[in-house]
């Protein structure tokens, strides 16, 4: 848990679904400013694949 005076962790959200798909931007680092649009969209098409599954389904 975090302290006030530690801060927000920041390298993990908690649930273990989205810091995976939260590892694809760090491909951006690499690739051109154009082929950043590419990865940006997958993440968010992954991520809203997440936020719409039935959690009483997992």
């Amino acid at each position: 848990m975090d302290t006030p005076e530690d801060g927000p962790d920041t390298d993990t959200t908690g649930d273990a679904v989205v810091d995976a798909q939260l590892e694809s931007l760090k491909a951006v680092d690499g690739l051109p400013a154009e082929d950043h649009e590419a990865v940006y969209s997958k993440l968010h098409e992954a991520l809203q694949r997440t936020l719409d599954e039935d959690p009483s389904e997992a």
